[in-house]
């Protein structure tokens, strides 16, 4: 059995924190895998319970910390393998947060997983304790929004270059590259490099993964919809175009990727603090080391 719960932040930390999402997870004997996807949030997850285990693009296997952290993904990044029982509650941060809160620039943890205690400080050990002496989701919700405001009281301001990636984000990555530049008073060379050290993609690639986003969303949300209509609202040329981009950021088509997403993207299913539970996993998901996906870029 799954269940997912999520919640919205309190205003003070809507500019910083996307969503908070608690999954738990009982598992039969044999366990199930699900894949991850490009995604443009960082994620810092706390694992209460059975640990699942991590497969990276590259082969290796590991068992996930207590502490689960990881930046930007700009490709289908391995998967997770799932056994036991898991209850695990994760920060969704949007993709400047990691630098206006914590001041690490986005930029260092794009395609990096690691130890979230190493990368955000040993405070996030007590945080660990304070959520797993929780009772319920919304003790939790509590317990990260009370760690969280002091480090919004003292949030650096987005930098121009962030601002530019907001406003893509905002327009569903239809933006052209070279109006952003004129906007930000630099050439498209000068802005695509300061955009790439700054976020550690370039400016086309995150405008990819934030239309992918929204079109995965989408359909979330109305599954009614065809998958025509939606590439047509999110920019994308013909639905081989769509299809084409799911593949090189998915892992696979738009409704494989839909069927075997799981909770990636949990603030688009249900409602909040309300449980959602979801379908139980096909045995035919694979993680991504073991597809051809070519190109990331």
């Amino acid at each position: 059995m799954r269940t997912t719960q999520t919640a919205t932040p309190q205003p003070e930390l809507r500019e910083f924190v996307r969503v908070f999402h608690q999954r738990e997870i009982t598992c039969d004997a044999d366990g199930f895998a699900q894949a991850n996807t490009a995604v443009l949030e960082q994620v810092l997850a706390f694992e209460l319970k059975d640990r699942m285990v991590l497969d990276f693009p590259d082969g290796r296997s590991m068992p996930c910390p207590g502490i689960n952290a990881w930046g930007s993904l700009t490709y289908p990044f391995g998967g997770s393998r799932f056994s036991g029982y898991i209850l695990g509650f994760a920060i969704f941060l949007k993709p400047f947060a990691s630098w206006q809160l914590f001041r690490i620039p986005p930029g260092t943890i794009t395609n990096i997983h690691c130890d979230g205690a190493d990368l955000f400080g040993r405070g996030m050990q007590d945080l660990w304790s304070r959520l797993a002496e929780c009772a319920t989701f919304s003790e939790r919700v509590r317990v990260a929004e009370e760690y969280l405001l002091p480090y919004a009281v003292n949030a650096l301001a987005r930098t121009s270059i962030m601002k530019t990636a907001q406003h893509m984000f905002l327009r569903k990555g239809t933006v052209r590259i070279d109006v952003l530049a004129y906007h930000a008073s630099l050439s498209v060379r000068q802005y695509e490099g300061r955009f790439a050290e700054e976020m550690g993609l370039s400016p086309k690639l995150f405008a990819r993964i934030a239309r992918f986003q929204m079109a995965l969303d989408a359909k979330r949300n109305t599954p009614a919809r065809s998958w025509l209509s939606i590439a047509h609202e999110y920019g994308y040329f013909d639905q081989m175009h769509m299809i084409r981009d799911f593949q090189n950021l998915g892992g696979d088509a738009p409704g494989q990727v839909l069927q075997q997403s799981g909770d990636l993207q949990p603030w688009s299913i249900g409602s909040p603090m309300t449980p959602k539970e979801l379908p139980d996993p096909s045995k035919r998901h694979v993680f991504a080391q073991n597809r051809g996906f070519g190109d990331p870029e």
